[in-house]
């Protein structure tokens, strides 16, 4: 089953999508660039020499050519791209990538590549929402408390809510949520919901 978030956005072309199954036979023709992720905040611009990027959590790619690829059970896909550049990529980020600055460095690595960094979109797809990502206290020392709901003697934290702080505090202000929680809806891969090694596949790419 394949998910089309493409409408969500206003860029001519682009192309983000979800599915259950890999993707990389329908494009035959062209390079599907992939990281072998770690929850670090390691980023890279692909080169066409390199398809398969190892520790790394974050490809960026400067040629409309290139699809980039993205796996996750319920950490944050956050996905950038820019009406008027080329620079476009996707960012896989859990609690661990929050707190140590993925969106910091992804922020730092398109500012050498756009004229104004607040005319970057960003698209949050699948991920698991507020109410089913208990935590335990330290993440108070993460995130402190505006993120972090106690709900019967339990934490809740919002990693969603973290991502949209950290972007808007570099000034961006088209964010997409697509709001759909990967725990709670069946049609997509969930490690908390069921302890699964399968992983939602992500692509973003120009037809």
């Amino acid at each position: 089953m394949i998910f089309d978030f493409s409408d969500k956005i206003n860029v001519k072309g682009l192309k983000i999508i979800f599915s259950n199954d890999e993707l990389d036979s329908h494009f035959t023709t062209r390079d599907v660039f992939s990281m072998s992720q770690t929850h670090s905040t390691n980023l890279k611009v692909v080169n066409e020499k390199k398809v398969d990027y190892n520790n790394t959590d974050g490809i960026f790619s400067t040629k409309k050519f290139n699809v980039l690829k993205i796996k996750t059970a319920d950490c944050l896909p956050i996905f950038f791209f820019h009406k008027n550049h080329n620079i476009f990529g996707v960012v896989h980020a859990g609690w661990k990538g929050l707190k140590d600055g993925i969106i910091e460095e992804s922020i730092n690595l398109i500012k050498n590549h756009v004229d104004n960094i607040i005319d970057i979109e960003v698209l949050i797809g699948p991920s698991i929402s507020k109410k089913n990502y208990e935590v335990q206290k330290e993440f108070f020392d993460y995130f402190g408390s505006e993120f972090i709901d106690e709900i019967d003697n339990k934490l809740f934290c919002d990693l969603k809510g973290i991502a949209k702080s950290k972007l808007k505090a570099f000034g961006l202000k088209n964010i997409i949520d697509i709001n759909q929680c990967t725990y709670e809806n069946k049609n997509f891969h969930s490690f908390r919901r069921d302890r699964t090694s399968k992983r939602m596949i992500g692509l973003i790419y120009y037809e």
